[in-house]
């Protein structure tokens, strides 16, 4: 990380080790340990036995996990510059230029913050269904943080994103790719123009999400309530459950529009949520979650699908060797549709245009939220009429993806990779990626205020 031309920290860890998971009559145990010896690892599988037996009296239903083919692969995801192979001077040398081009726009610009991250990872899934399978990927990303100070107000603006950038499976040419310096320099103007911008309205009005913002939206309104496990209440200690019961599955539940087309895919390309096989041994697949605006699926794990008596979709992930998997999201997407931005914007009568995260909450059950955004286009009459600052915006889940009347198309489509997604106790943090295109939502209650 460096903070207005100057290195701050560089930090750099490895860890190792394993976990062993049991299924004891119906009752699962978890041990892990990074000793390696044999005598150590024999020990540990007995610890999960152990703890799996302890369990048991205390089921109110024994888990069945169908059936699993027990398959020998090796997958590793494509990276062009192995990031750890470039040298510290120049991974420093780019974060300095870029948080200098954006002091040096103006002396409102008070801080400018840039990062790198990269991490790589190898592990080994065997089974005594048959199983062995390596995997390897290597994800990266950076970014850009700058704040303004002036006319009496704070403003911060981010690139390519907010909380660190954009992140991919991919090696050092995504970081290259993202034009750091020039980024900066936008998000410096952007900073200091808020300062003296007026404030976003209040009132109900049409709203369209460019991808950062709405990758949040599809994250918190979308990828969790379809967690199987939440609507079980097997997960709810940590952001609660799912408004997504099981008896609205396949049942023509209006999840939102004629617009939306939800999907989630663990092959596709770069992105975070992108693997061959989940930690349960099932190979990756793409399948529907929102179809035509109706509810149709799910993100399961082997046990979770069997109560439905369906297939898991190798949803089934840890976040290291010492923790046990559980259901998480791979890539949860929308659908490119078939407009473009600019008409999204000329069929704008009276609305705002958000991205940037700046702040997000949403309710246990995943219904009610509302969100707060770094900048906001104002739209008067088919136009942008100028930014404005400050801007949020709250709904309901159902409302607010039925009001979609509009989504852009592939072209600009993008894969947002978030690398910082927390669920569980003990807490586990998750890699997962979403995709969308810009898209409009009609009749949002925008601003703070009374409507």
């Amino acid at each position: 990380m460096v903070r207005d031309g100057a290195l701050e920290t560089i930090s750099e860890g490895s860890d190792e080790g394993y976990g062993v998971r049991v299924l004891v009559d119906g009752a699962w145990g978890f041990a892990a340990s990074n000793s390696m010896s044999e005598e150590d690892a024999a020990k540990t599988a007995g610890l999960a036995v152990e703890y799996a037996k302890a369990a048991r009296p205390m089921l109110k239903r024994k888990a069945e996990i169908g059936e699993c083919r027990g398959e020998a692969a090796y997958w590793k995801a494509p990276i062009e510059v192995d990031p750890f192979t470039v040298p510290i001077g120049d991974k420093v040398g780019l974060l300095i230029k870029a948080t200098l081009a954006a002091k040096g726009y103006s002396p409102k610009v008070r801080q400018a913050k840039a990062t790198m991250d990269f991490i790589t990872e190898k592990k080994l899934f065997m089974s005594t269904e048959g199983a062995r399978i390596e995997q390897e990927f290597t994800e990266s990303g950076a970014g850009v943080t700058v704040m303004a100070l002036g006319d009496g107000d704070m403003q911060v603006r981010s690139y390519p994103g907010s909380f660190g950038g954009n992140f991919k499976q991919a090696g050092y040419e995504f970081v290259l790719a993202q034009r750091l310096e020039e980024g900066a320099l936008k998000s410096a103007e952007e900073a200091v123009a808020l300062l003296t911008a007026e404030q976003c309205p209040s009132g109900e009005m049409t709203l369209i999400l460019l991808p950062e913002q709405l990758a949040l939206q599809i994250h918190e309104s979308c990828g969790h309530p379809v967690e199987l496990d939440r609507v079980y209440g097997t997960e709810a200690a940590y952001a609660g459950t799912s408004f997504l019961t099981t008896d609205k599955l396949g049942r023509g539940f209006k999840y939102g529009s004629d617009c939306v087309d939800l999907y989630q895919c663990s092959i596709t390309e770069g992105g975070l949520g992108t693997f061959a096989y989940d930690d349960e041994g099932m190979p990756s697949s793409r399948t529907p979650l929102v179809e035509k605006g109706e509810f149709v699926g799910y993100l399961m794990g082997r046990e979770w699908a069997a109560r439905l008596g369906l297939s898991s979709n190798a949803a089934m992930r840890a976040d290291g060797w010492s923790r046990t998997p559980i259901v998480r999201m791979t890539n949860v997407c929308l659908a490119p549709g078939g407009e473009t931005l600019e008409k999204l914007i000329a069929g704008t009568k009276d609305g705002v245009m958000m991205d940037g995260i700046k702040s997000w909450s949403i309710d246990d059950r995943r219904v009610n939220f509302q969100f707060g955004c770094e900048i906001g286009w104002r739209i008067k009459d088919g136009r942008i009429t100028g930014i404005v600052k400050n801007p949020t915006y709250t709904g309901s889940t159902p409302e607010f993806w039925g009001s979609c009347d509009g989504v852009a198309s592939q072209d600009e489509w993008v894969l947002w990779g978030v690398p910082n997604c927390g669920k569980g106790e003990p807490m586990q943090v998750a890699h997962v990626g979403h995709g969308c295109a810009p898209a409009r939502f009609r009749n949002v209650k925008v601003g703070v205020g009374r409507w």
